[in-house]
């Protein structure tokens, strides 16, 4: 009796040390005391969902985005926050680009814009020269690739080129095609000026998942491998290039219970979709092969603000899930709440930035956009 009662505790240990090492989070976000701020003109309104970071040949590096209202892409020093130039693009005449829609930057020759005036992608130079359009077109499955597309950083949906292919994703609009048979991605070729979709559709979300109507997602490449995070899914998807081979993998954070809830028609709809639970952008760091997947739990947020228009400036709450290189979750910080802008982040080899200018309730000024350096740590913060 004395030997069973012995190996009954032994076995109830190495089931108590399993599941321990399996829930335990080794890894955190930890706040730094570096802060990058650009100053913006005057002209310039705060809206930072078109902003992408790069480097040139020499190895400088780049902060770009797209202040859409007056036809401009703005450049700064990524290491001193200086000022740099704008490209002022025309509006009329064989340059005109009618008021840009969306913005990519992967370097100074790779500058993509998008306009509703155009069903395509349009390449300019740092002359504001139009170099390249590249048409949408129609796949040979008969589909028509939508015009609206506007490549942005929020939700982080930027075009991936590999060789001289383009993939970019495609939004659910159900009068254009079924939701359920509408391609996530689809593939242009800038050479033969053709177009493919790719076999993964909204197909992949569960009934109760679409009934939601909340089809968002955003979409990384790791250099081998697509993967997709839905807002209302607690599931990534990873696929291979060309989407054939695709797994779920459950990325469930222990601040949310469900992302499933539909959002209400009411006049206060502005206000309840900024409180839903949802899931967000996905981003891959791959100076340290981690990803990170920003997490929106339920909220409340104050009724004597008028929030029309405020979702530019991020989440009240929010955390952020580690995952490493396998898509196993290592970790998950809760940030304070107020402070960040959820939406506008950049990776860096210093670590993740992370915009501090939630400016909801304190009236900060426009003048400005500020990152903070957060850094990869292993153990609590």
């Amino acid at each position: 009796m004395k030997n069973i009662l012995l190996f009954l505790l032994l076995c109830v240990l190495i089931s108590c040390k399993n599941e321990k090492s399996s829930n335990s989070y080794s890894y955190n976000l930890k706040a730094s005391e570096t802060v990058k701020s650009f100053t913006l003109d005057s002209d310039v309104k705060y809206n930072a969902f078109y902003l992408y970071t790069f480097s040139d040949e020499k190895g400088k590096e780049y902060l770009s985005f797209l202040n859409y209202r007056t036809n401009q892409i703005l450049f700064y020093d990524l290491k001193t926050t200086d000022f740099l130039f704008k490209l002022n693009l025309d509006s009329e005449g064989p340059h005109g680009v009618v008021q840009p829609t969306g913005l990519y930057v992967k370097d100074f020759d790779h500058i993509y814009v998008s306009s509703y005036a155009y069903s395509g992608l349009i390449r300019v130079d740092t002359a504001c020269h139009i170099i390249q359009k590249v048409p949408y077109g129609t796949t040979s499955k008969g589909y028509n690739v939508l015009p609206s597309y506007t490549p942005s950083s929020h939700p982080y949906i930027a075009p991936v080129i590999i060789d001289e292919k383009i993939y970019i994703t495609q939004n659910a609009v159900d009068r254009f095609h079924p939701i359920v048979d509408t391609p996530l991605s689809v593939v242009i070729d800038t050479i033969q000026k053709s177009c493919e979709d790719l076999p993964l559709t909204y197909g992949v979300l569960t009934e109760e998942e679409l009934a939601v109507k909340d089809p968002r997602f955003s979409r990384v490449f790791n250099g081998k491998e697509f993967i997709y995070s839905f807002y209302v899914s607690e599931d990534i998807i990873v696929t291979s290039v060309d989407n054939s081979v695709v797994k779920k993998i459950n990325v469930k954070s222990k601040y949310l219970d469900s992302p499933i809830v539909k959002q209400e028609v009411s006049e206060r709809g502005p206000q309840l979709n900024l409180e839903l639970a949802r899931y967000g952008d996905l981003v891959y760091d791959p100076y340290r092969e981690v990803y990170y997947r920003f997490v929106y739990p339920k909220t409340t947020l104050e009724d004597n603000i008028r929030w029309w228009g405020k979702s530019v400036y991020g989440r009240k709450k929010f955390s952020v899930i580690i995952l490493n290189k396998d898509f196993q979750i290592i970790g998950e910080t809760l940030f304070p709440e107020s402070i960040y802008n959820s939406y506008v982040f950049f990776v860096h080899k210093d670590g993740l930035y992370i915009s501090r200018d939630y400016q909801m309730i304190y009236g900060q000024s426009e003048d400005y956009m500020t990152f903070e350096l957060f850094n990869l740590v292993e153990g609590d913060v």
